[in-house]
């Protein structure tokens, strides 16, 4: 479906007014007759409206403030502005001229062509680039020429209107959309450029993509991560990040005994076990690794020292008097 222009310009100020103070109301029908006004912006819906870094040309806006656009195949002629001053006066009429008095409201004329003629005829005063002002009867009227206006950040929702494609782009990548990502916008803005003939290198993905990398880290978390695979999201984070926050059964669940206690020096590993518990764990040759012979010894008495050994074994190095003597006392039934 086509959509006007003007209806387009009319929805990009919507979109870009909206956090500045204004409500826009687009063809505002003036008279019984049914005649309509491109664009309207009806009212300043704050007291104290923001100004701050505003498009070239609209950084006087009042309380209210009568738009009137012409794009690339429109001529803004004398007729164009003799028309705008009309529906001024039809305006106030409407709404009540003690309601909205005469310095409460602001006319524009928006252009995508300059108006060489129509400028020079009206004796208009640039005021900035691509901006001029021109008193038509009693009311000042501001002209703006959106090809001539600085290709800058601050223009960027004008340069949408500019017919030249390497503007229209910069407009896709510099727009900081305010309520919503204007895909709809944009979808009619691009098919209206192609019914005019003038190619865009520009698609509607590209601008999908563009806005989701100039927007992502306005989406929360759980917007950000759905539907990335687990191991794609832990691809991103080091050893230390995936563990913070884990308790030590989670961490440790899964683990062969030897990899849980590896790194740790003995002391850590056995902190807070009950002896009896360790020595349960250990098999006899673990248990007495390590330990001097004395001090295993110790805790054996003769017998228990003795046992298991061969009569080899258990005389190797003793002196033979000594065995002598024992046999003789045995004999003599001095030993029970």
């Amino acid at each position: 479906m086509k959509i006007p222009w003007h209806r387009l310009f009319g929805l990009l100020l919507i979109d870009y007014l909206s956090t500045r103070g204004f409500t826009v109301e687009l063809e505002k029908d003036l008279s019984l007759k049914r005649q309509y006004l491109d664009v309207v912006v009806v009212e300043q819906a704050e007291r104290e409206p923001d100004l701050t870094g505003i498009c070239d040309g609209f950084d006087n806006l009042g309380r209210h403030n009568l738009l009137s656009y012409k794009s690339l195949h429109q001529s803004l002629n004398a007729w164009a502005l003799e028309e705008l001053i009309g529906h001024y006066v039809n305006y106030r009429k409407i709404l009540g001229q003690k309601q909205v008095r005469d310095g409460d409201v602001r006319l524009y004329a928006v252009c995508t062509r300059h108006p060489k003629q129509l400028l020079a005829m009206i004796n208009a005063e640039q005021i900035m680039s691509g901006v001029w002002e021109a008193r038509i009867l009693s009311r000042i009227v501001r002209i703006l020429v959106l090809n001539r206006m600085p290709l800058e950040q601050r223009n960027a929702v004008l340069a949408f209107f500019t017919f030249d494609a390497q503007k229209v782009c910069f407009a896709l990548n510099n727009y900081s959309w305010q309520k919503e990502d204007g895909s709809t916008v944009i979808n009619h803005l691009l098919k209206q450029y192609e019914l005019e003939g003038i190619d865009m290198p520009y698609t509607m993905e590209q601008f999908r993509k563009d806005y989701l990398k100039a927007h992502i880290r306005e989406l929360p978390p759980e917007d950000r991560l759905e539907g990335l695979a687990p191991e794609d999201i832990l691809k991103r984070l080091n050893p230390e990040e995936r563990l913070k926050g884990l308790d030590p059964e989670d961490r440790l669940k899964g683990l062969d005994p030897e990899d849980r206690l590896k790194g740790l020096a003995p002391e850590e590993r056995l902190k807070g076990l009950d002896p009896e518990d360790i020595l349960k764990r250990l098999n006899p040759e673990d248990r007495l690794k390590g330990l001097d012979a004395e001090d295993i010894l110790k805790r054996l008495n003769p017998e228990e020292r003795l046992k298991g050994l061969d009569p080899e074994d258990r005389l190797k190095g003793l002196d033979p008097q000594v065995i002598e003597a024992y046999l003789e006392r045995l004999k003599s039934g001095k030993l029970q």
